[in-house]
């Protein structure tokens, strides 16, 4: 009876750190989509920036009518930057940084209590 106690256990130990995989697994998912999102808007924003450039020295040239036109661009490039603030700020939630040693800077393992570089004890 305590053999079959035993499979039971491990195959409920198993389950579990199988639904863990798949939830980490497609937290991975979306990060790399929010990457990609973010990788697109940051294209988006050098063109905007390049078009800002051209038309303000257009402007300064002489140029009539592109103030508009440079204001529309530059809210626009504003909207992007905070779509991608937005989008790193989930990256965050997703996947947190690990905490450091505030004496040495060394990344710390989970649950550590000491830094394994420096030996400084690690607060909470």
């Amino acid at each position: 009876m305590e053999f079959i106690k035993n499979i039971s256990e491990k195959a409920r130990d198993i389950g579990e750190k199988a639904k863990e995989i798949t939830k980490r697994s497609g937290e991975l998912l979306e990060v790399t989509k929010m990457r990609y999102e973010i990788s697109k808007l940051e294209k988006i924003m050098v063109n905007n920036i390049e078009a800002i450039g051209e038309l303000y020295y257009r402007k300064f040239k002489g140029e009539e009518e592109l103030s508009a036109e440079i204001e529309r661009l530059c809210q626009a490039t504003r909207g992007v930057e905070q779509d991608i603030q937005k989008l790193r700020e989930q990256i965050e939630k997703l996947m947190p940084k690990p905490a450091v040693c505030s004496q040495c800077g060394t990344e710390l393992p989970e649950g550590a209590n000491y830094c394994p570089n420096c030996g400084t004890r690690v607060v909470e």
